[in-house]
């Protein structure tokens, strides 16, 4: 009998274990698929950022391939009609790049040798040190040769973003027919890409906090004495009775008060007569108090 209890109560223990095991099992075999799969597509999402950074470092390493053929093109001098090609060209940088800048043109000198002419420019005006920069840097990687052998710059003043500018240059013509951009209105803008914006050497690395100005609240106004109307904080009583006062302002004629008569900003409130004084009530910016008056004597 007991050992037929124990078998069962035994099988019932197994049983319940098996069950709990079998559960256990189908539950982390799902846990480890659901993990492969997440395993799958991090490979696959890794692979495909592999991908893009390898298509990005091809298409970098030939922008810089194209960049330094472009810096490293050999200039071109032109037979030209200077100045007059100079200043048209610098008009013409000017108008394709959307250059606002004013300046004076002047001639210094000409030198010829064998092979070309040297002439020699300067430029007074002013511009935004974002246009100059810019001018600069067309002039220096365009394809026509130009020295820029010096510039000055200046603030114009403290409230203004223009500098006053001077800048000396050299352009270059041969008497011969050159090969290639022998006009000016064959030449291309040396950059497809707009160059971008550069740091403003005049501009001040820290820049002073806006100062914030509060505005003082104006002082709330009493309202003006009505005429008759007695400044109990200006007067003096004359006279008490059982049931009015006798009261003066300044070098004014007595004025007869009654308890309830309106004073400036208030109103009589009680006659003490035993210790001959008056308690008068005073309102002023929403707030009320109490004044008490003796004769000839203020409390």
């Amino acid at each position: 009998m007991f050992a037929r209890r124990n078998s069962l109560t035994l099988g019932l223990i197994w049983l319940v274990l098996l069950i709990v095991g079998v559960f256990w099992y189908v539950k982390d075999t799902r846990r480890l698929e659901a993990a492969y799969r997440e395993e799958k597509q991090a490979r696959e999402e890794l692979e495909r950022s592999q991908n893009e950074i390898r298509r990005l470092t091809d298409v970098e390493t030939l922008h810089e391939e194209l960049k330094q053929k472009w810096l490293n093109e050999p200039k071109v001098i032109l037979a030209a009609d200077e100045p007059s090609f100079t200043l048209s060209y610098l008009n013409w940088i000017m108008s394709t790049n959307s250059l606002i800048i004013d300046f004076d043109f002047t001639l210094n000198g000409k030198r010829e040798d064998k092979k070309h002419t040297e002439f020699t420019y300067t430029l007074n005006g002013e511009a935004s040190y974002q246009d100059l920069h810019k001018l600069v840097w067309y002039l220096t990687y365009g394809p026509i040769l130009y020295q820029i052998y010096d510039l000055n710059m200046r603030r114009q003043g403290a409230d203004t973003d223009l500098l006053r500018f001077t800048m000396r240059l050299r352009g270059f013509t041969v008497t011969s027919q050159s090969d290639s951009l022998d006009d000016l209105h064959e030449l291309r803008k040396p950059l497809t890409a707009k160059l971008g914006a550069h740091s403003d050497i005049f501009a001040p690395r820290i820049k002073p906090r806006p100062k914030v100005v509060v505005k003082a609240k104006p002082k709330p106004k009493l309202p003006p004495k009505r005429p008759g109307e007695i400044d109990v904080e200006k007067a003096k009583i004359r006279a008490i009775t059982g049931n009015s006062v006798f009261i003066s302002e300044g070098g004014s004629g007595l004025v007869e008060l009654k308890v309830g008569d309106p004073v400036y900003l208030g109103k009589l409130v009680r006659i003490d007569l035993k210790n001959s004084r008056a308690i008068f009530r005073i309102t002023k910016f929403g707030r009320s108090h109490e004044i008490t008056l003796g004769i000839d004597q203020r409390n």
